[in-house]
């Protein structure tokens, strides 16, 4: 009975640095996504400064310019951070592919959770370009 609680726990822990190893892919995915989109939007706005010169419009399209700039920067930062992760998980499923770490787990959810709320951010300044361009497109 103490060998099949003993395979039990391992291969919860091999289970679960799969799956965070497979998440954290999934995230990187997401994360090229999301970078592939910024660049279209930027492109779309390049079209917008170059069809209008009425300083109303360069002031809000400079505004989303920044806002292109900051997420950017998030993206690689994130980007960096699962990249990083993903190398850790790959490492300890190699060197022990049974074990339960409660640390990388831990660490999973929290970028887990940020990856989410960049998805929120994106989709509300989305949104708001979107917006921007219906009205001045």
């Amino acid at each position: 009975m103490a060998s099949k609680k003993k395979t039990e726990e391992e291969n919860k822990g091999k289970h679960s640095l799969h799956n965070l190893y497979d998440e954290c892919n999934s995230h990187l995915r997401s994360l090229d996504f999301y970078k592939q989109e910024l660049k279209y939007l930027q492109k779309r706005l390049a079209d917008i400064v170059k069809r209008n010169t009425d300083s109303e419009i360069l002031a809000q399209a400079e505004q989303f310019q920044n806002q292109f700039i900051i997420a950017k920067d998030n993206l690689d930062t994130l980007n960096h951070t699962i990249k990083a992760q993903f190398k850790a998980i790959e490492k300890l499923i190699k060197q022990k592919p049974n074990h339960f770490d409660e640390k990388t787990i831990s660490d999973s959810s929290k970028f887990s959770q940020n990856i989410h709320n960049a998805e929120k951010d994106f989709a509300a300044m989305k949104l708001r370009f979107n917006k921007f361009l219906a009205k001045y497109l």
